[in-house]
């Protein structure tokens, strides 16, 4: 089945600030994990000069302490003003194989992501409340459509919301953590 994860991202000053407001709208608290993303790339697929994505996540529960894992594909961004993409996604059972499967077949681990991530939940939005290891705190509001015709529909949902929550469409960002993470990275060299 086809999806499309359409997504808007920015940063914030206070994630408690931000997860009361939430809240006050109606949102519900479903999880908190600590998230590891390891991205890989290849000679023969580049994935970052496409603008893809393809990572192994690993997502532990810091209420029960269980650990999944899924391989993610995102594809190119969709417009210019959100992270809205297609996205493929499956749960993985054993994230060392799948990772030495991805190696043999020329794909190699490039960097990985570090974050603590309180999902809620209200109606088929979800709101992410994230504390990335090195970047800082930042919002993201997702919803994962069955049709890219949506796409414009959700996006003027999640734009009035951000004008609700006291926020602006023009603090939104539309690079990945990976991304700002690389950034960071060489404005440091």
């Amino acid at each position: 089945m086809n999806s499309f994860e359409i997504e808007m991202k920015l940063p914030v000053f206070s994630l408690e600030e931000i997860k009361e407001k939430l809240i006050w709208k109606g949102f519900q608290e479903e999880a908190t994990v600590r998230e590891s993303d390891m991205y890989y790339n290849s000679e023969h697929h580049d994935v970052k000069k496409l603008g893809e994505a393809l990572r192994i996540r690993k997502s532990t529960d810091l209420f029960n302490g269980q650990t999944q894992a899924q391989l993610n594909f995102k594809g190119k961004k969709m417009d210019q003003v959100s992270m809205s993409r297609q996205e493929y996604e499956t749960a993985v059972a054993d994230p060392e194989c799948t990772e030495k499967i991805l190696i043999a077949l020329g794909f190699e681990p490039v960097a990985g992501v570090q974050k603590t991530r309180c999902y809620m939940k209200k109606n088929e939005m979800t709101a992410c409340l994230d504390q990335v290891d090195g970047l800082g705190s930042f919002l993201e509001l997702e919803v994962i459509a069955s049709e890219e015709s949506m796409r414009e529909i959700y996006l003027r949902e999640m734009e009035r919301l951000l004008t609700e929550l006291g926020l602006s469409m023009a603090d939104t960002v539309r690079t990945s953590y990976l991304g700002m993470l690389y950034a960071k990275k060489q404005n440091e060299e």
